[in-house]
């Protein structure tokens, strides 16, 4: 493994799909999972406007009965206190979920930004595949990679347009910039378009584009344990870890 995929990832990292059901939880908690099976302090949190199953796809060590909300409104907490409001991953991600039926806010993710920054945690942001929301607003305040999310269908790849165009839209050049495109197959029968027609398509558009292989762990639709995935897998969210660490630092190269 190269020095390159032993950094840590940033502070904040963005995961957004360009549709529906196209892997962004299982990416969120496969790049939180690499973080943390080397050393670093990471958490997945849902971003999702009324809450996700990030807790529920990931959480096979510890899931529980509190989340974002609770630790939102008990305000400063000490460090035994804190960490009660999480799940957690055998890996050792820590997830902050969603747990109640109210939409999320801009005030929430103020808080837990907050947070999390003062702790000196980094943070995968699952946000499904929503950008424009106003809640969001904390977390686009800053120059964070985005990962977004792209099944290997060719539907999906028409649908892709309108995730870059609501990424332009948001953040203008720089967030496509930092954008990194992920395709991720779903399909045990092999890769059903192909990437490099998209890699062409994309040129000078995006940061870069990486791939995650069909798994066959990740298609039962199981609670996650990252041991458990394929080596191709875990490599895969190696290089995207990578890629995001090296959009948070400003390198053009791909890694």
């Amino acid at each position: 493994m190269t020095d390159q995929l032993l950094q840590a990832l940033p502070v904040s990292t963005l995961v957004l799909g360009a549709c529906g059901g196209a892997a962004a939880t299982t990416t969120t908690l496969g790049l939180a999972n690499t973080a943390a099976a080397r050393g670093g302090a990471v958490v997945a949190v849902d971003a999702t406007p009324a809450g996700g199953d990030v807790a529920e796809r990931g959480a096979d060590a510890v899931l529980s009965v509190s989340g974002l909300e609770q630790l939102v409104a008990a305000g400063p907490v000490a460090d035994d206190v804190f960490d009660g409001y999480f799940s957690r991953t055998s890996a050792g991600t820590r997830i902050l979920n969603r747990i109640g039926n109210q939409t999320a806010s801009e005030r929430e993710f103020h808080t837990v930004t907050g947070t999390l920054r003062a702790r000196g945690v980094s943070a995968v942001h699952d946000l499904g595949h929503r950008l424009r929301a106003a809640y969001l607003a904390p977390l686009l305040a800053t120059p964070s990679p985005i990962v977004l999310v792209v099944p290997c269908r060719a539907d999906a790849f028409n649908r892709l347009r309108s995730a870059l165009q609501s990424i332009g839209d948001t953040l203008g050049e720089p967030g496509l910039a930092r954008t990194v495109v992920t395709v991720s197959n779903q399909d045990a029968t092999g890769w059903q378009v192909d990437v490099d027609l998209l890699r062409e398509y994309l040129g000078g558009q995006v940061w870069g584009i990486e791939t995650i292989p069909y798994d066959e762990h990740l298609g039962m639709g199981i609670v996650i344990e990252h041991s458990k995935l394929a080596p191709d897998t875990r490599a895969a969210y190696e290089r995207v870890s990578a890629a995001a660490s090296a959009v948070a630092e400003g390198r053009p190269e791909r890694v």
